[in-house]
């Protein structure tokens, strides 16, 4: 059971520092990438609601998967490979690093999407496919 908490508690914690990289990468792209592209106000709007309702739902998911709902572990697994995604997606296409765009938040934020979304997946990963035991509550 004491293994099991820790595991949980780890996937929880590393899942919510995702959370705070997706934001730091979030506001590094409203100061600098969005204006780049020329986004008007109906295009910065629309995007400000898909990232809230991203961080909404993260957040529900987060309270969720504390209090062991297993299903809400496998959304936070979902939401750390998209941090994962996001981050080797610019590395590779949009700006490979070294990253001048918001030098240098813009490359701090890319690479703690990686290096933060990385562990957050494996061990979201890592309760989402463990057997299932008699002393995991909600398993």
């Amino acid at each position: 059971m004491q293994s099991f908490n820790r595991m949980r508690t780890a996937a929880l914690t590393l899942s919510a520092a995702a959370l705070l990289s997706l934001l730091a990468r979030t506001f590094v792209d409203y100061r600098f990438v969005y204006g780049e592209l020329g986004f008007d106000a109906r295009a910065l709007g629309f995007t400000m609601l898909v990232h809230l309702a991203i961080c909404g739902s993260w957040i529900w998911a987060l309270v969720a998967a504390s209090h062991a709902r297993r299903w809400a572990m496998s959304v936070l697994l979902g939401y750390d490979l998209l941090v994962v995604a996001f981050g080797l997606y610019t590395m590779t296409t949009l700006c490979p690093s070294p990253c001048r765009t918001g030098w240098p938040m813009g490359e701090v934020s890319i690479w703690s999407n990686l290096l933060i979304g990385v562990p957050a997946a494996v061990f979201a990963a890592m309760m989402v496919f463990r057997r299932p035991s008699a002393v995991a509550p909600n398993a």
